[in-house]
C-alpha cells in the first residue's frame, strides 16, 4: 500500500463476508450472510477519523475487502462517500478495493473512477493455473470473465493491479506467471497461500518451507532479466527498496501493525486485520478505537518484535522484523512466534543482495569514459 506508514492509518472494511466464488484455497469462513449496516459503516468511519486525528495521522487508507465487497451493492459505496464528505476533518482518504472482478459493471467502474479508487483484481496468472483454483459453485473457472472486466476498468480509466495467490501449483510456473502479467501491462502482488476454511481441500496446495522463497527467487530472476516493459512485482519491489536502505512501509515488514491497522467486519466486530478472523477485540459500537488499540492482543503484537530475540542478530532484521504475526498464528498457532516463512524471506533477501553485489561489481569493472 503506497504512502509513508507513519503518516497513514489503515482501515480494513468488510462490507460482506459472502463471496460469489468458491476458491479452493479461500481462508475466509464466509460466515454471516448480511451486509454491513450503514449505521455500522458510519460509526466505523467516524471513530476511525477521530482516532487518526488524535494520533497525528494525516491520511486514512481504506481497504475495502471481503468476502466479495461488491456484493454490498453500489448504493453502499455511495453512502460511504456521503459519510466521508460529511466529516469535519482535514484527513485525506485513499481507497483500495480488492475484488474478484466478476460484479464490475459500467456504473461501478464510473464510480471508482470518480472517487479515485485503486482496484486490486484477484488473478493468479495464466488461465490453466487460475482456473484450477478460482472456481465458481459449479466448478467452472473464472479467468475469461475476469479479463473481460479488466477491459471494462481500462475503458473507464480506473487504476488497477492484480493479486495472485501462490500455491504448490504455482511452483515451476514463475516465468509464465511473470510473462502473463507483463503481457497485460500490469503490476501484480504475490501472496503465499495460508490454510483455508476447508483443510481437506486446501491442504494439498499449501507451500512447504522454502518453496515460497525459491518461487520468489525464480520470479526475481525473470523480472531482473527483463530489459523492456518491466512491470512492478510486490513484494519484490518492497524487498529491493528496503535492501537499498528504504524504510519498509508494508505492515508485515514494520514489526508491528497494532495501532496503525484495524479491520471491521459486517457485524461491527473489530479485528487487527481481516485475516485475524478468530481474534475479535470487541465491537465498534461498544468501544472507541483508542481503547481497542490498547487491548491485550494489540499490546502483544506491539511487543512481539522485542521478544523474537533469536531474530535480532539476523542480517535481514531491518527488512523483516520477524514477519507477519498472522502467518505465525495460522501456521504455528502462536501469534508471538516468528513468521514461518522466515526461511523463504532469507532466500529472497540473499538473492537480492547477490544481484545488487553483482551489479555493483560490474559497474566498478566498467572503464571511465
Amino acid at each position: 500500500m503506497p504512502g509513508d506508514a507513519n503518516d497513514a492509518f489503515t482501515l480494513i472494511l468488510e462490507p460482506v463476508k459472502r463471496c460469489n466464488l468458491s476458491c479452493l484455497y479461500c481462508y475466509s469462513d464466509g460466515a454471516g450472510a448480511g451486509v454491513m449496516s450503514l449505521h455500522t459503516l458510519q460509526t466505523a468511519l467516524e471513530k476511525t477519523a477521530r482516532y487518526a486525528e488524535g494520533q497525528g495521522f494525516r491520511e486514512i487508507h481504506i481497504l475495502w475487502h471481503g468476502g466479495e465487497p461488491l456484493l454490498a451493492g453500489l448504493g453502499f459505496f455511495r453512502a460511504a462517500m456521503k459519510i466521508l464528505h460529511g466529516l469535519a476533518s482535514d484527513l485525506k482518504f485513499h481507497h483500495y478495493l480488492q475484488t474478484n472482478g466478476l460484479l464490475l459493471d459500467y456504473d461501478f467502474c464510473a464510480f471508482f473512477h470518480d472517487h479515485e479508487f485503486q482496484i486490486g483484481i484477484s488473478l493468479d496468472g495464466p488461465q490453466a493455473l487460475h482456473d484450477s483454483m478460482r472456481i465458481d459453485a459449479d466448478g467452472q473457472g473464472s479467468h475469461a470473465a475476469v479479463l473481460e472486466k479488466v477491459r471494462l476498468l481500462e475503458q473507464q480509466g480506473v487504476s488497477a493491479g492484480f493479486n495472485a495467490v501462490v500455491t504448490r501449483r504455482s511452483l515451476g510456473q514463475e516465468e509464465a506467471i511473470y510473462r502473463f502479467f507483463q503481457g497485460l501491462g500490469y503490476g501484480f502482488r504475490l501472496n503465499p497461500m495460508i490454510p483455508g476454511r476447508k483443510p481437506e481441500t486446501s491442504a494439498p496446495y499449501l507451500l512447504q518451507p522454502g518453496e515460497y522463497g525459491e518461487f520468489l527467487c525464480r520470479l526475481f530472476d525473470a523480472w531482473a532479466s527483463t530489459e523492456h516493459q518491466r512491470v512492478m512485482v510486490s513484494p519484490l519491489d518492497l524487498y529491493l527498496e528496503a535492501t537499498l536502505g528504504g524504510v519498509p512501509y508494508e505492515c508485515q515488514q514494520q514489526g508491528t501493525c497494532a495501532g496503525s491497522h484495524l479491520g471491521v467486519r459486517p457485524s461491527g466486530d473489530v479485528v487487527l486485520c481481516s485475516r485475524f478472523e478468530t481474534h475479535p477485540m470487541g465491537n465498534i459500537h461498544d468501544r472507541e478505537i483508542q481503547e481497542l488499540a490498547a487491548s491485550p492482543f494489540c499490546e502483544d503484537i506491539r511487543r512481539r518484535a522485542e521478544t523474537l530475540s533469536d531474530c535480532h542478530t539476523c542480517m535481514h532484521w531491518s527488512i523483516c522484523h520477524g514477519g507477519c504475526p498472522l502467518n505465525a498464528l495460522v501456521f504455528c498457532h502462536d501469534h508471538m512466534a516468528k513468521d514461518p516463512f522466515c526461511k523463504d524471506y532469507q532466500l529472497i533477501f540473499a538473492r537480492i543482495h547477490r544481484a545488487l553485489a553483482d551489479l555493483q561489481s560490474k559497474s566498478h569493472a566498467c572503464p571511465e569514459p
